[in-house]
């Protein structure tokens, strides 16, 4: 027992001094990217120590924002950011496949980076880090403010493993919308199966969204997938090495079978839409009782008085997949100190926080307790958290995913 107690607290202390020691490159015995801070020695007890004077000697950041209207909320993140360390911050919104682009020229070039921070499509990542523009930290575990980060939100983005090089910044949901008014008591359909019910007795009064066309609909397809195929079909859906030629012989197997019968019982008595805006307008318009829908989307046209009230979002007890967007540090970063500051400030309480209540962004964050902390006003228009932490589950790898939304639309949508 005495030996037992020993070993079991020997492994505790050498797990706290792992999470707690000094940061170490991911996949390499060195860091790429060059810093007047000694990056070994830093830990997250001496983070702020150590990069505050570093950051306030360089002075400045330049920070790149691949999103299409987040400037309003990145203006106050950076406002909030300025007055706390006093560094200044540059701020550029960019397209995210063109900001890769420049960052892989100037790296060839042998010239800095443009951006000492950048928030960017997570489509993008396998692109960007096998051109090395990315730096090689572990920012899933090096940052003080983010001692929570859930493991495959923080280590794979899109089926791509980087390790831990990219912080899940921003995460949303797929979901089911549903108008509470036609659903009393909390009727609403909870299952695959109970949505499919629900569209045979009330024909066109629910919308999918077409796979190809939009979001909702490629996380839907991807669910059923996830809750209709055979444990020996789903050994795929997460492995990270598949080839495209493998995933399109996945998708054209016996696998989708389950999944294309559903929808082809489905497929009569629902609206397809061509988008993920169309299907909303359909529920806005009292055309449509159940919609596939993004959680953020709802919380956002709800909020902005484009959806009614009345509108709320779930998550199916089978599971629906989510997906998210990350930040990091270009590997030819120039502001080290400050880029890993402000990589810390969009990750901690008060900015998860903050954009959830703005545009109903998730956070990777898993010990904020979201019920606690926000008003009743915010969670109202949210997935309910319990069905958040027992329903969501990671994307499929994206290579399947297209193959099977490809085969889907020639399938379901086209009719061969």
């Amino acid at each position: 027992m005495k030996l037992r107690t020993a070993l079991m607290t020997a492994s505790l202390l050498c797990a706290a001094y792992a999470q707690a020691g000094a940061v170490e490159p991911v996949g390499a015995p060195d860091f790429n990217i060059k810093t007047n801070v000694d990056l070994k020695t830093l830990t997250p007890a001496n983070f702020y120590d150590v990069l505050l004077p570093a950051a306030k000697a360089e002075g400045h950041i330049t920070f790149y924002d691949f999103g299409e209207s987040e400037n309003v909320i990145f203006a106050e993140i950076i406002r909030r950011f300025e007055a706390k360390y006093g560094v200044k911050v540059e701020y550029h919104q960019v397209d995210g496949e063109q900001a890769v682009q420049q960052l892989i020229a100037a790296k060839q070039a042998g010239q800095p980076s443009p951006a000492d921070v950048f928030w960017m499509p997570n489509g993008s990542v396998r692109v960007a880090d096998q051109a090395g523009i990315i730096a090689n930290l572990p920012l899933n575990t090096m940052l003080p403010s983010a001692p929570d980060l859930e493991q495959n939100a923080a280590t794979v983005s899109r089926g791509y493993v980087h390790g831990g090089k990219v912080v899940p910044y921003h995460r949303n949901l797929t979901a089911i919308g549903y108008d509470t008014r036609a659903f009393p008591n909390g009727n609403e359909p909870k299952s695959f199966a109970e949505l499919l019910a629900f569209a045979k007795a009330n024909p066109q009064k629910m919308a999918v969204t077409d796979p190809t066309r939009g979001g909702a609909g490629g996380g839907f397809l991807e669910s059923a997938i996830l809750a209709m195929t055979s444990k020996d079909c789903q050994a795929h859906l997460y492995d990270y090495t598949v080839s495209e030629a493998d995933a399109t012989a996945w998708a054209n197997g016996p696998c989708m079978d389950p999944v294309l019968a559903y929808f082809r019982e489905l497929r009569p008595n629902v609206e397809f839409t061509n988008g993920n805006t169309d299907s909303l307008n359909l529920m806005a318009n009292g055309q449509a009782e159940v919609a596939t829908v993004w959680e953020d989307e709802v919380y956002d046209f709800t909020g902005r008085g484009l959806l009614p009230p009345t509108v709320k979002s779930r998550l199916l007890t089978d599971g629906e997949v989510g997906d998210g967007d990350g930040a990091m540090m270009p590997s030819g970063a120039t502001h080290v100190a400050g880029g890993l500051l402000f990589l810390d400030f969009l990750m901690s309480d008060e900015i998860q926080l903050y954009k959830l209540t703005v545009n109903g962004s998730r956070s990777a964050r898993t010990k904020l307790d979201i019920e606690k902390a926000l008003t009743a006003d915010v969670t109202g228009r949210l997935v309910p958290q319990d069905q958040y932490l027992n329903y969501s589950r990671p994307r499929i790898v994206g290579a399947i995913s297209d193959a099977a939304a490809k085969r889907f639309v020639e399938t379901i949508l086209q009719g061969s």
